[in-house]
């Protein structure tokens, strides 16, 4: 097998399970939407957690359903057989997914170059870094998460409340909201004929902000009612400092006011719990990695030895016979160099069955990636005439052994 043969097999057999994946997603986006806003509507913690959902997504391409269930096989053959077919329909998507990927990174790494060289300073025992838009507060990074805020904030809060502030934000950090948002993100790259998940980034950012508002207000100690006017006077002082500013700004239309609305009678519903975020989010996560083990052992491994012997005929022009009966296995066996034949018994059921078959080629072992995809065998050719009762032939591996290590490792 050539590089470009390898490389057009990776393309098919990666699209072939995004694919599978995109479209499940389609499902599992639209029961999040609708949990979100019916169920649980009003259940922070449960809200949040119901994103997790998306998780094992991206584990569900080679799960059996595709090929052993009707269902399954009569929704997605189609899918499998377009881009087997049209090799370059699977670059063309590989290619979007790439591309988007690309533009995402690009933002994020505009991001960190932007707060790279602003001010740093220590407020408490936080390092936070000064920025002179007025930009709500935000935290940003991965491995080395930084907190952002507004220089006008500085200067309109008081001690206490800016350090109210830098507790929603370092909850985002401690939660791994940041992580959940980078995953996010590369879910939406890969996934990306899938247009609930780019509207779905709003709404996981709007749940992911109830549940840090609930976890300051428990860990503070301070009044719903005097949270909430915080966020309110953040929000004035923001909009005061740019005319441009126009996230919240005085409820500027109908679809800011249900954002403030939402938050604010979230926070107005707020009860004393006790560690009910963590514990939440540990059992989503838990559920999560269950459902993900589930899927594996419903679903086909890396790749899956064949374990099929047959035999042919061909006369010069034509395939003279096609036999793959299970007594070729008592007749015929093989390793990794020589191919061993019970003469006797293989030319008798040829000539009885097939005469004047032609040359005959026998085919064996060899494995698959996919039922029908990806399937690599080996044959020799069996020459009549032999002495011996067990006829030793030779052959070759078709692609290689590295090639062969190489894409069952895929």
């Amino acid at each position: 097998m050539k590089i470009p043969e390898f490389l057009n097999l990776c393309a098919v057999y990666y699209t072939i399970q995004l694919v599978r994946c995109g479209l499940i997603s389609f499902i599992v986006s639209a029961i999040i939407f609708l949990l979100r806003k019916t169920l649980f509507k009003h259940t922070v913690f449960l809200k949040g957690a119901l994103w997790c959902l998306l998780i094992p997504v991206l584990f569900v391409g080679k799960m059996k359903f595709f090929y052993e269930n009707k269902i399954g096989f009569t929704l997605f053959t189609r899918w499998t057989h377009l881009f087997t077919d049209h090799t370059w329909m699977s670059w063309l998507y590989l290619w979007a997914a790439f591309s988007y990927g690309v533009f995402l990174f690009y933002r994020r790494r505009q991001l960190k170059k932007t707060t790279g060289n602003l001010e740093k300073r220590k407020i408490g025992d936080q390092f936070i870094y000064i920025t002179p838009l007025p930009v709500t507060p935000f935290s940003t990074g991965l491995l080395k998460p930084k907190i952002i805020v507004p220089e006008i904030l500085l200067k309109e809060y008081s001690q206490k409340e800016l350090q109210e502030i830098l507790l929603h934000e370092k909850k985002h950090i401690r939660l791994g909201h940041l992580w959940f948002f980078f995953l996010f993100d590369i879910l939406r790259a890969l996934l990306w004929p899938n247009p609930l998940l780019i509207s779905g980034t709003k709404f996981l950012r709007e749940d992911m902000e109830e549940i840090c508002d609930l976890e300051t207000i428990k860990h503070s100690g301070i009044n719903p009612y005097a949270y909430g006017q915080l966020l309110l006077k953040s929000m004035k002082i923001l909009q005061g400092a740019s005319e441009n500013f126009n996230i919240y700004a005085a409820f500027a239309g109908e679809k800011e006011y249900r954002n403030i609305h939402r938050r604010m009678t979230a926070i107005a519903r707020y009860r004393p719990y006790k560690r009910r975020g963590a514990i939440t989010l540990s059992i989503a996560l838990l559920c999560a990695i269950g459902t993900i083990a589930w899927i594996k052992n419903i679903s086909y491994e890396r790749y899956q030895e064949d374990s099929a012997i047959f035999a042919y005929g061909y006369d010069g022009e034509n395939i003279t016979f096609y036999d793959d009966n299970e007594s070729f296995h008592q007749m015929i066996t093989y390793d990794d160099k020589f191919v061993y034949v019970e003469r006797e018994a293989f030319e008798t059921y040829i000539s009885e069955k097939y005469p004047g078959a032609g040359d005959i080629y026998i085919v064996f072992g060899g494995f698959y990636k996919l039922p029908g995809f990806g399937a690599m065998g080996y044959s020799c050719f069996y020459e009549p005439g032999f002495k011996k009762d067990t006829v030793k032939i030779p052959y070759e591996n078709p692609m290689g052994r590295r090639m062969e290590t190489l894409i069952k490792m895929l």
